[in-house]
C-alpha cells in the first residue's frame, strides 16, 4: 500500500525550524515553542503529536524505564491535550525545562491510569473455561426437562394435569423456535430411560421397595405414569428418525485418475513386438479397454458395465481401477483370446479405429475365456476407448 505524502501545504505561517532548531539560551527557547505553539495547533493532527509525545518519553525523558512501560500503556486520547510540545521537540531539538516540569507533573495521573489498562488486560488474558458441546447441549435441554419434571409433579399430585395433556411431540418441535435436534433427543431419551423403567417395575409390582415408594399410587395412576414416559421416549425416538430421514448423504470425495492408479502393475513396452502402452490414466471411465498379455500371448477387451456414452467421468460409469484389478466390466462380454503368431498378429491392435480392433478380435480364432480383471508387469496396456 502506497505512504501516504506527507502535507507541505499549510493555512498558518510555517516556522523558521532552521532559525530555532539552532538556541541555546532558555529564554529564546521558551519564545520560540511559544510562536510554534499556535501553528502545531492548527496544522498538526494529534495523531502525529501523540506519536511524538511517546518517542519524547521512550528517548528523552530520562524517567524510570518501569514507569515509562506503563505510562506508554494509555491510550493516545490521554496524551492529546498536551502532546504538542512533543512533536516541537522532534522538530527543533530541545524542550524547555518548564514544559518537561509539566509533563513530569502528570506522571503520577499517567501511571495510575497506565495500571488500570495492565489489570483490564490482564483480566481480558484470563481465558474463560472452554464449555465442551455436551455441557452446552445439557444446558440447551435443562429448561424443557424442567417444564417436564413439574408437569409430572402436577401430575402426581391429584390430577392437576392428566396424560392427555401431557405433549411432549409438539414441545420439542416448538421448544426455544425449534432448537431441538437428534442429539438433543437422544440426549434426553437417556435421561429419562431409567425412569421408565423403573416406573414399569412398579407398576408389575414385584420389588417390594418400589411398591412401598409407589404406594400412594393406585394402578391406573402407575399405568398413567408409565406412559408418561412412554411419550418421552416415543417423541424422542420421531425426532431422531425424522434426522435420519432428512440428513443429507455425504458426497463421496472425487479422487484424481493419478491416486487411483498409482498401485497398477503393468508393462510399460515390448521391444521384441514393437508395441507399448498407453498412459494408465486413460484407463479409468473408459467404456472400453484391450490388453494384451506378453506372457500367455492373449490379447482381451474389457466392457464397462455401464457406459458413458458422453464421457462425462461420473461416479458408477466405465471402467475403474482398484489396486491391480480392473472393475465395473461386463463379466459376460469382456473375453480374450490366444495369438498364435503375436508378431504378426499384434499390429491389428494398434491405431484409433475402435471398429478394427473388434474385427480383429473377431478374426482370432482360438476360443475365447473370460477375463478376470487382473492386470500385472506382463500386461500391455494397448488402447482404451
Amino acid at each position: 500500500m502506497a505512504r501516504k505524502k506527507q502535507r507541505t501545504v499549510y493555512v498558518t505561517k510555517v516556522p523558521d525550524w532552521k532559525k530555532y532548531q539552532g538556541m541555546t539560551d532558555p529564554v529564546e527557547q521558551e519564545n520560540a515553542f511559544r510562536e510554534m505553539d499556535y501553528f502545531v495547533h492548527s496544522e498538526i493532527s494529534t495523531k502525529d503529536q501523540v506519536s511524538k509525545f511517546r518517542k519524547w518519553v521512550k528517548e528523552a525523558s530520562g524517567w524510570d524505564k518501569d514507569d515509562i512501560k506503563i505510562i506508554l500503556k494509555n491510550p493516545d486520547w490521554r496524551f492529546s491535550s498536551s502532546a504538542k510540545y512533543a512533536w516541537c521537540w522532534a522538530k527543533v531539538g530541545f524542550m524547555p525545562e518548564r514544559l518537561s516540569n509539566f509533563y513530569e507533573k502528570r506522571i503520577p495521573e499517567w501511571l495510575e491510569r497506565g495500571r488500570e489498562v495492565v489489570e483490564e488486560q490482564a483480566v481480558k488474558k484470563v481465558e474463560k473455561p472452554k464449555i465442551s458441546i455436551q455441557e452446552r447441549m445439557l444446558e440447551q435441554i435443562c429448561d424443557l426437562c424442567g417444564d417436564w419434571d413439574d408437569m409430572l409433579d402436577n401430575f402426581i399430585e391429584k390430577d392437576k394435569i392428566t396424560l392427555k395433556d401431557f405433549n411432549p411431540e409438539k414441545d420439542l418441535k416448538v421448544y426455544q423456535g425449534g432448537i431441538i435436534k437428534p442429539a438433543h433427543a437422544k440426549m434426553i431419551k437417556d435421561q429419562y430411560e431409567s425412569h421408565l423403567a423403573e416406573a414399569k417395575e412398579s407398576l408389575e409390582g414385584k420389588c417390594d421397595q418400589l411398591n412401598e415408594a409407589y404406594s400412594f399410587m393406585d394402578k391406573k395412576m402407575k399405568k398413567d405414569y408409565v406412559g408418561f414416559f412412554e411419550k418421552i421416549q416415543l417423541a424422542c425416538d420421531a425426532v431422531i428418525l425424522t434426522g435420519k430421514a432428512t440428513r443429507k448423504q455425504r458426497k463421496p470425495r472425487s479422487r484424481s485418475k493419478e491416486s487411483i492408479i498409482k498401485k497398477l502393475k503393468f508393462q510399460v513396452a515390448d521391444g521384441d513386438l514393437g508395441i507399448a502402452s498407453i498412459s494408465p490414466t486413460d484407463v479409468v471411465y473408459a467404456n472400453e479397454l484391450w490388453v494384451y498379455n506378453t506372457k500367455s500371448r492373449k490379447v482381451g477387451v474389457y466392457h464397462a458395465s455401464n457406459k458413458d456414452p458422453r464421457n462425462m467421468q461420473r461416479q458408477g460409469a466405465g471402467l475403474m481401477v482398484k489396486g491391480t484389478t480392473i472393475q465395473d466390466f461386463c463379466t459376460e462380454s469382456s473375453m480374450q483370446k490366444t495369438l498364435r503368431k503375436p508378431k504378426e498378429q499384434i499390429s491389428n491392435w494398434t491405431g484409433n479405429a475402435k471398429t478394427r480392433f473388434a474385427k480383429a478380435f473377431d478374426e482370432v480364432k482360438t476360443t475365447s475365456t473370460k477375463l478376470n480383471g487382473r492386470i500385472n508387469d506382463t500386461t500391455i496396456i494397448l488402447r482404451a476407448f
